[in-house]
């Protein structure tokens, strides 16, 4: 029977708002769990508090004195060594060379380029960087649970293919992830925690089933709303007749009408939703003809012809340097294009987001 590597029991926790109310949780060994929820909601919290970086405002986290513990936050370590120091502490090469294990997960997360990011510098590296490093240091480390968070945000999509992989041959080794990465999830997770509302649901399966789950219950709440609508317009036409006669109507009847019509949602507001739609973009946001994108003397892309609507989605994806990033800089107006010509509309306002948020 898989032993307790650690409980949670009525924790809280709130900053702004309260994102955790007397949940209690447990975590076994081999369990493979995912927690997903609204961005803000809570999920980063509950890993760094079940690690014991966070401290609950109440209640309390006991962890197995025996188990060893890894945590992967979205935040950089201030480690002034060597990457080789900071993954494989003093061991010597030939020791952690000849672990087919070590060298299959530094391949994984850095592909033929394994020596050269070793010998750099830690405070050197970018954040996607340091991420990919940290994420090596906890598969290498001999631990019984590892808490990651976001741990597929700087890999492509290979890396996010190989770790999957990886983890699931690692069976006795229970994993706690939050991601947005759905696929991941299916890959990986027996089960999934949705944090909302200060509470901690729990559904068994991959993202797939608590999709499926979630539909069931939204549909089990939806019947519940029609059969409450249903008493509501009983209610209500019943105190519109009147008093029968000799008869007075009974207090709690009144009271329970009130309560219903007092719990019934306000209509929305569409005027709203019609804020969105106030500027008109015309037909064209970006067109772009002939472009070269370059660094250095390195092309990265060439005679790029691209237009852009205002209902248009699009995503980039492509291998780690490809020139993702540098190509949104330069359709933000950050980076010009060696070549060609780009055209953005008139009323078109842009706006760039990194991944190290150094807007905000």
């Amino acid at each position: 029977m898989p032993r307790n590597l650690l409980s949670a029991e009525k924790i809280s926790k709130a900053f702004d708002e309260m994102l955790l109310n007397e949940v209690s949780i447990g975590v076994a060994e081999g369990e493979r769990i995912g927690i997903v929820g609204r961005n803000g909601g809570g999920k980063s919290t509950l890993l760094k508090v079940l690690a014991g970086v966070e401290t609950p405002d109440s209640g309390e986290v006991t962890r197995a004195n025996w188990a060893r513990f890894g945590l992967l936050n979205q935040s950089d370590s201030a480690y002034q060594g060597s990457v080789r120091e900071f993954v494989v502490g003093s061991k010597k090469t030939h020791e952690w060379a000849s672990d087919s294990g070590v060298r299959e997960i530094f391949n994984g997360l850095f592909g033929g380029n394994s020596s050269e990011v070793l010998d750099r510098a830690y405070n050197s590296l970018s954040g996607g960087e340091k991420r990919r490093v940290g994420l090596a240091k906890l598969l290498i480390e001999p631990l019984d649970l590892i808490l990651l968070d976001e741990p597929t945000n700087h890999l492509d999509i290979e890396g996010v293919a190989w770790l999957a992989t990886h983890l699931r041959k690692r069976r006795e080794l229970a994993v706690l992830v939050v991601t947005h990465d759905r696929w991941f999830l299916d890959e990986i997770a027996d089960e999934i925690w949705e944090v909302v509302g200060g509470e901690v649901l729990q559904y068994e399966g991959g993202y797939s089933a608590y999709v499926l789950s979630k539909a069931e219950r939204a549909r089990q709440q939806s019947a519940e709303d029609a059969r409450r609508n249903n008493l509501i317009r009983k209610e209500l036409a019943w105190l519109r007749r009147g008093a029968p006669a000799r008869t007075s109507k009974p207090k709690f009847r009144v009271d329970a009408a009130n309560q219903l019509i007092a719990k019934e949602p306000l209509p929305r507001d569409n005027a709203e939703l019609l804020n969105f739609a106030t500027n008109r973009l015309g037909n064209m946001v970006l067109e772009i003809h002939h472009a070269q994108l370059t660094i250095g003397e390195n092309t990265l892309i060439e005679r790029l012809d691209w237009n852009i609507a205002p209902s248009d989605r699009i995503a980039i994806i492509g291998f780690n340097g490809s020139g993702k990033t540098t190509l949104m800089r330069a359709l933000a107006g950050e980076y010009r294009f060696a070549a060609g010509k780009m055209q953005v509309g008139v009323t078109v306002k842009r706006a760039f987001l990194s991944q190290h948020l150094e807007e905000l």
